[in-house]
């Protein structure tokens, strides 16, 4: 078993050399500077430290075998313990090389946990234990990703080669372990060493075999079709598997229905498909035309963007095949076979449908028009772009359209990330050379760009919640006092000084203690008691008028300390006192408000008294803006049940659209729900709160065709339903 797994794995690590070194070596002629070029640099260094690489690597694989040989029976406690390691700090190098690890062990997890499994229960029957921790079998997944890693120790290489290197070696072990496994177990089967982990495997339904076999990449690399399977879903037929080839299949049966319809007879651009003496462009043939249309945006695609009405699908057929004298082909001699015009028409359908619904900045409008022949030629040469969720290319483009989408570069942040994507397509349109790893890699960096960038969306979020918090208990702080006052001023008639003390400084006070305190402690009701004993001063027919400014100056220290809370102290504070003992000695001896009074009470009922003259729903449209308006007043609006009850469910981090002010609809975030009035706060992709609404104004948006609620799905599903949607239309 030691000398069929290290011959194995050394044959793989002699594959990884060889890609890593054809990979700088064509960079490098790229680069246009023969002797001072860095990559030739890299790739000499590349060299130079293959023997000591490969040493390291037999080394570690040697050392775990030697340790699993000598596990006869568990290891007494006091030696486990001393050889526990001493905890120290990862220098960033070491860091990265550690999370490289860790990734490969989690890809060949996914794809061969089945059998790995399988072979850790026989290894643990051949030592005798229940289990086989990971650290002790020489074949887990974290074994063989770190034997990568191990090789690298003392050996000086360029970060960017080492990273490129555990990326070819993920794949090439990933495309090449199965053999190696099931060769084990069935040797370790032979010699008795069964397992208790090998799962009954579950009847299934025969399936339809498709006839199509995928490609190998240049380098010669055809992963199987399990890589693109969710987690747990290798080795087997997965749900999830069987519902996206379904929709492919519906999608293909409606393409071929809609096509004969919609162009000519199935013609690309009046030209039959495949007839009139006319050969089908060859695999290769076909990749070498759109490689050369990769460096720039094709006029396809730049009129398709001029003018929606027109199809990008059938501008870039035509495109290809104008081209075809590029490379020695008589354009009228050729044609597109049917596999690959499938491609090419999903591909356009996609990007037609992104470009008209999704809230792309013309920046970013022309920054994903790029990336429409990388796609096709991905499409082309792999038809489990359209099969797979997790398939690279899909998550990439899913990635690049989360970091565009309703980015207007308004602040650092959104620079950035604009910039990454940028940085990302550019890379994608020199690199990307029929091999599709480079998917896979430029999507894992962007999608840490991304989460970076999301855990600072997240701490906006919380301020903007903690803002809209802190400002509804105000409101309720102040519902609170006016209550208060209105059941003390009920069936009485305060003079306009003190109404104007008790609405202003005194429920401005009692606010205070409610946020501060709450309205159970005793500063509450101190406060209470100074209102009580101030309208208890209110004269009586045949009370004197001379009893009042003792009375008044009697609450002196009381009244002080309201007005303090506004702010008002020293001469301010005993003209307010002053004011209210005279307005009150003057309602005793029967006389009229002073003029003073009667304008200011005009004055603060006009300010009071202002309506809103915008409906809710304008109110919460208006609100797409960065600043907030919390839409109030529920009374009036006529709404569903089934509405409102929809809206009711939205979950927080649930995604809808609301329409803006230019007529578009924008997403936004459920970020936050208040415990205190039970209205939603909504955000936009930068964290930045935009509407604060109830459910029964948020259903009053929907009825006025303002808000949607749609499937929480990447962009590529969406937009792929959107395509079977058009195509179900078209042929209706």
């Amino acid at each position: 078993m030691r000398r069929r797994s290290t011959e194995h794995l050394q044959a793989v690590l002699a594959r990884v050399f060889a890609r890593a070194d054809d990979w700088l070596f064509d960079l490098a002629k790229k680069d246009g500077v023969p002797d001072g070029s860095p990559y030739l640099f890299a790739m000499r260094a590349l060299r130079a430290s293959r023997a000591p690489l490969e040493r390291g690597f037999r080394d570690y694989l040697d050392k775990g075998f030697s340790s699993f040989e000598n596990r006869t029976a568990p290891r007494r406690p006091d030696e486990v313990e001393s050889e526990l390691p001493e905890l120290s700090l990862l220098p960033e190098a070491e860091l990265e090389q550690q999370l490289a690890t860790n990734l490969t062990a989690e890809a060949i997890t996914r794809i061969h946990g089945n059998q790995l499994d399988e072979l850790s229960g026989r290894l643990a029957r051949m030592v005798g234990v229940a289990n086989l921790e990971a650290d002790g079998n020489p074949l887990s997944a974290y074994a063989l990703a770190g034997a990568i890693g191990a090789a690298h120790e003392g050996i000086d290489l360029p970060d960017d080669v080492r990273m490129v290197l555990f990326k070819y070696y993920e794949r090439e072990l990933i495309h090449d372990l199965r053999d190696l496994l099931t060769d084990l177990n069935t040797r370790l089967e032979a010699a008795g060493f069964r397992s208790d982990k090998v799962a009954p495997k579950p009847a299934q339904k025969p399936r339809p075999q498709s006839d199509y076999v995928p490609p190998a990449t240049a380098d010669g690399y055809a992963p199987a079709a399990s890589d693109y399977m969710p987690s747990g879903a290798a080795g087997a037929s997965a749900d999830g598997g069987a519902e996206d080839r379904a929709v492919f299949d519906a999608l293909q049966q409606l393409l071929h229905a809609w096509r004969p319809a919609h162009q000519g007879g199935g013609q690309q651009g009046g030209r039959q498909t495949g007839g009139g003496g006319q050969r089908p462009l060859q695999a290769n043939e076909m990749m070498s035309l759109l490689s050369l249309m990769q460096a720039t945006v094709p006029q396809a695609v730049h009129e398709a963007l001029d003018r929606p009405e027109v199809s990008l699908a059938a501008l870039l057929k035509n495109e290809v095949l104008r081209g075809a004298s590029r490379i020695g082909l008589p354009p009228e001699d050729v044609s597109i076979s049917q596999a690959d015009e499938d491609a090419v028409d999903l591909v356009g359908m996609l990007f037609d449908v992104m470009f008209d619904e999704r809230d792309f900045e013309q920046s970013a409008r022309t920054m994903i028009s790029r990336l429409v022949v990388p796609f096709v030629k991905a499409a082309v040469l792999d038809r489990r772009l359209f099969l797979y969720k997790t398939h690279p290319a899909r998550r990439l483009l899913n990635s690049l359209a989360e970091a565009v989408e309703g980015n207007r570069g308004e602040g650092p942040q959104e620079r950035e990330l604009l910039q990454k994507a940028e940085n990302t397509v550019d890379r994608l349109i020199a690199e990307f050379n029929e091999d599709l790893a480079i998917f896979e890699t430029l999507e894992q960096e962007l999608r840490q760009f991304l989460e970076q960038h999301r855990r600072r969306v997240e701490l906006a979020e919380r301020r903007a919640a903690e803002a809209q918090r802190g400002q509804e208990r105000l409101e309720q702080a102040r519902d609170l006092a006016k209550i208060e006052l209105q059941q003390r001023t009920r069936g009485l008639e305060p003079t306009p000084a003190m109404r104007d003390f008790l609405e202003r400084n005194w429920t401005h006070h009692l606010s205070m203690i409610a946020l501060r305190e709450g309205p159970e402690s005793g500063s509450w009701q101190t406060a209470l008691t100074v209102a009580d004993r101030l309208l208890a001063l209110l004269p009586k027919p045949g009370d004197p008028a001379e009893a009042i400014e003792p009375a008044v100056q009697a609450m002196r220290e009381p009244i002080e300390t309201v007005l303090a809370s506004s702010g008002i102290i020293g001469e301010a504070a005993q003209d307010v006192m002053h004011g209210l003992a005279e307005s009150l000695q003057r309602r005793a001896r029967g006389q009229a408000p002073a003029q003073a009074e009667v304008s200011a009470e005009a004055h603060d009922d006009n300010v009071v008294q202002m309506p809103d003259r915008r409906s809710p729903a304008a109110a919460a449209i208006a609100d797409l803006k960065p600043r907030l308006e919390v839409v109030g007043g529920k009374a009036g609006i006529e709404v569903s049940d089934s509405d409102v009850e929809q809206m009711r469910q939205i979950k927080i981090g649930t995604w809808i659209h609301i329409a803006g002010e230019d007529g578009k609809h924008h997403p936004v975030k459920l970020s936050w729900i208040s415990p205190i009035s039970s209205r939603l706060m909504f955000v936009n992709r930068r964290g930045v709160r935009v509407l604060v609404a109830s459910v029964e104004e948020l259903a009053a948006m929907k009825q006025a065709g303002n808000l949607l609620v749609r499937e929480q799905e990447q962009v590529f599903d969406q937009v792929l339903h959107r395509v079977m949607g058009k195509l179900r239309e078209d042929l209706a």
